[in-house]
């Protein structure tokens, strides 16, 4: 089904925030819990928020006529969560599949974590990689900060990418020589937003 009628082919830029998707549609924010997708190619792009640059990760998507970039930042949980569940459609064979993509957070222990789960038909994958990481996955770097113990979780990000380099051109299904197009321009997020925030 699709989520807009439009007779004008055109991209929709969706963003992953506060365990939604989001749609700027010029006027207001259409708020989704979820979005259907092929993915078409995955891209990377360079922003800026408030003097701290960040990586975004954009993910192109086509179902039922209609171009899709859902938009997520590199370093949150959301993009690792999705890149777990994708490991998994890929050992499943199902990766160039329509899955669905819903974003969520939930709380445990006084915690709020982000995820972006997803399903094929009515069917939600496991996550490849559980709670004791293992099997390829890398571990977070531990760094002592002022004597507390901070986790950077960048070794796993670069694990992620090499592994949506491996089977995601940069554009629409075919290499592209500009790996971001200038159509990828994406507005800054809102203060309000935890997971958008540079730290």
């Amino acid at each position: 089904m699709k989520m807009f009628t439009n007779d004008v082919p055109s991209i929709i830029w969706a963003r992953v925030r506060n365990g939604e998707i989001v749609v700027w549609n010029g006027r207001d924010e259409l708020k989704f819990r979820h979005a259907y997708g092929r993915i078409r190619g995955v891209a990377y792009k360079m922003d800026e928020w408030n003097g701290q640059a960040y990586e975004l990760c954009l993910v192109h998507l086509t179902h039922d006529g209609e171009r899709w970039i859902l938009s997520l930042r590199t370093d949150s949980q959301y993009f690792r969560s999705m890149c777990n569940y994708l490991y998994t459609a890929e050992s499943l064979g199902v990766l160039g599949d329509l899955l669905r993509f819903a974003p969520a957070i939930t709380e445990a222990n006084g915690k709020n974590y982000s995820h972006v789960y997803i399903s094929r038909g009515d069917k939600y994958l496991r996550a490849f990689f559980g709670k004791n990481a293992g099997q390829g996955l890398p571990a977070p770097a531990k760094i002592d900060v002022a004597g507390r113990t901070v986790y950077d979780f960048s070794p796993i990000t670069t694990f992620y990418k090499e592994f949506l380099a491996r089977h995601f051109s940069p554009g629409w299904g075919e290499p592209t020589a500009d790996p971001v197009p200038e159509v990828f321009q994406v507005p800054p997020p809102p203060a309000d937003d935890p997971d958008d925030l540079p730290f």
